[in-house]
């Protein structure tokens, strides 16, 4: 008998431990096929699942993060038959309705989707997920006003949701309400402080318009291989903030010396507002003497921001040297990326100079809304802005830059760029650009 009792005891043991050691096992495959899901390892969170359900095929565990895993990587009639096959187990799991209106929304099934977050709002009629899920696809069909309504009733509930905010802002920021857009995004980041998309957003928003008056001095020089004296340029540039956020403009007096003649330019800057999400910039210049610079000159550009992260620019630049006129076709394509803010510009003279095309590629990576550090190359004709009669006498170069925009105690300005250029035949110049300002 005691033999007996023996023998058991170590076979009660023995299932213990191997339970165990499998119960390990179990829970070390979920958090594996979790980790993978949480990291976008999307195939092998599918792999993992596919494997444990060959065994256990109505696991709710797995087939859950399955269907997740095949609908994050646009797989989504894979994650609906599942979520369908766990609905007949589970029919009123909010859970799984919640996630497959979800996909249905992804699909742009907008209706169904709309279906399945009612269904959820019936049992709890203040469901969070179900009435932000509304609200979303009301965004998505550009409702924007009833959009902002439904959010709003979030808000009612949960008013200190910080995502909420973002998403009221993100809709601001769409339809082109800038202000509205910068207050809700602040909103967002008040309730998360360390949320990085939050900040992003915020920054994009400050990067479309200048929101303070400024006064700055700008200070060129320009170097040349073939040992010619010097050029200097020299800006002073007013920065008003015209009021109820319409438009800024800037007054500029500019100075150049090339060949020991000086030449004097006035010009006005205009950024105004002109529709939903698109703003002008208007240049005119006036060179009384015009011995480099055109007698008159203007640029006209239209900038158009598109979906939440990108910029388009078309444009017209005409310069009327006493000699002869030029005109000049360019564009540009921005777009933001978290930190990072790199544009495309060409440039683009017709016939008359010889149907030149240039381009110029620049990114930023932003430390702040203010303060920023870039680099740029460019090619062709003039890969640059045409300020004098001379720049347009380049045939062919190609451009390096780098340099810094810093604002120190959110007031004090200070600008610097370096450039390299190199021109057809040779000729190499170096340019130095200083930047000082303040602002109010």
């Amino acid at each position: 008998m005691r033999r007996y009792l023996i023998v058991m005891s170590f076979l009660l043991l023995f299932c213990v431990l191997l339970q165990a050691v499998l119960l390990s096992n179990e829970i070390g495959k979920k958090e594996k096929a979790l980790q993978a899901l949480r990291s976008k390892d999307y195939s092998t969170a599918i792999k993992i699942c596919l494997s444990q359900l060959k065994t256990d095929p109505e696991n709710y565990y797995y087939n859950f993060i399955l269907s997740q895993s095949y609908a994050f990587s646009r797989q989504w009639d894979q994650a609906l038959d599942i979520i369908d096959r766990m609905l007949n187990l589970h029919p009123l799991n909010t859970d799984l309705l919640l996630f497959k209106s979800r996909i249905l929304s992804w699909k742009e099934d907008y209706e169904e989707a709309e279906y399945g977050y009612r269904e959820v709002l019936r049992s709890n009629p203040n469901d969070i997920d179900a009435m932000t899920g509304l609200a979303e696809i009301t965004s998505w069909k550009k409702k924007y006003p009833e959009a902002i309504e439904k959010y709003q009733r979030i808000l009612q509930l949960e008013p200190d949701n910080a995502e909420i905010y973002f998403r009221i802002g993100s809709i601001y920021l769409w339809d082109g309400n800038y202000n509205k857009a910068k207050e809700n995004f602040r909103k967002a980041i008040n309730f998360d402080p360390e949320n990085e998309k939050y900040k992003s957003a915020l920054n994009k928003v400050y990067l479309r318009f200048e929101e303070k008056s400024e006064i700055r001095y700008q200070h060129k020089i320009q170097s040349f291989s073939d040992k010619r004296n010097n050029y200097l340029d020299r800006q002073l540039v007013f920065n008003f903030k015209i009021p109820q956020d319409l438009a800024s403009f800037l007054l500029k007096y500019n100075q150049t010396k090339r060949f020991n003649e000086w030449d004097v330019q006035y010009g006005i800057e205009l950024y105004p507002r002109l529709w939903a999400r698109a703003y002008g910039y208007f240049d005119f210049n006036y060179s009384p003497k015009a011995i480099h610079y055109p007698y008159t000159s203007y640029l006209v550009e239209i900038y158009q921001a598109l979906f939440s992260s990108t910029e388009v620019s078309l444009g017209y630049r005409r310069m009327n040297f006493r000699s002869n006129p030029v005109s000049i076709y360019l564009g540009s394509l921005g777009y933001y990326v978290g930190k990072y803010y790199s544009f495309f510009r060409w440039y683009y003279t017709p016939k008359e100079r010889g149907n030149f095309l240039s381009w110029i590629l620049n990114i930023r990576r932003y430390f702040s809304k203010d303060n920023y550090l870039f680099i740029g190359y460019g090619q062709g004709s003039r890969p640059f802005e045409v300020i004098t009669l001379e720049d347009l006498l380049v045939s062919r170069s190609w451009i390096f830059l780098a340099g810094f925009d810093w604002y120190f105690l959110k007031r004090i300005k200070l600008q610097f760029f370096f450039s390299h250029r190199n021109e057809k035949g040779d000729l190499k110049r170096n340019t130095f650009f200083v930047i000082t300002g303040y602002r109010w």
